[in-house]
């Protein structure tokens, strides 16, 4: 009966309790973060471009943006930025501050606001006009709650325009580049 006294008072000495207590604490993170499996990337694409309103400084555009969730749980969005780019330069920053979800392995379309400067947008038509393909990209990040906090989900897509195919005869077709 002494032996077992004395080893449980020094298994109650603080040095030891300490000790205890990482190792469990060690293990419980080893156990939680090993259970955790990462996340594919989100998918988005330029749905369609919807002119809202123009002025003789900014248009407004609606974008129309389809995000693509190929993971099995839900994600709570709580708003997100992304950057449209038209020939691998800026044209505006679409955004919303709008709550949405989308499904595990499901996708939806997402309205986001976009302001153009009209001036920088009426310079490039010419150049525009002349090629015969136009890229454009869709860059930037949505926002989602985690158990953790608030996560930051970059997101990127990029494609190409036939321009050649925009005549009567033939439909726009777009050709999708690099998926995100």
């Amino acid at each position: 009966m002494r032996i077992a006294n004395r080893r449980f008072r020094e298994l109650r000495s603080p040095g030891r309790q300490l000790a205890l207590a990482g190792v469990l604490g060690g293990l419980v993170v080893a156990l939680g973060c090993s259970s955790l499996q990462p996340m594919e990337p989100l998918g988005v694409n330029l749905v369609d471009l919807e002119l809202q309103e123009i002025t003789l400084f900014e248009a407004t555009l609606m974008a129309k943006i389809r995000v693509s969730n190929p993971n099995p749980d839900p994600l709570q969005f709580s708003g997100g930025s992304l950057k449209l780019l038209l020939d691998d330069r800026k044209i505006g920053t679409a955004m919303t501050p709008e709550a949405f979800s989308v499904e595990g392995f499901t996708s939806t379309v997402v309205d986001m606001t976009v302001h153009v400067n009209t001036a920088s947008a009426i310079a490039r038509i010419p150049k525009l006009i002349e090629k015969k393909t136009v890229s454009y990209g869709v860059r930037g990040a949505l926002y989602s709650q985690s158990s953790f906090g608030m996560r930051k989900h970059p997101v990127e897509r990029s494609g190409s325009l036939d321009l050649g195919a925009l005549d009567e005869d033939a439909p726009a077709e777009a050709a999708p580049s690099t998926p995100s």
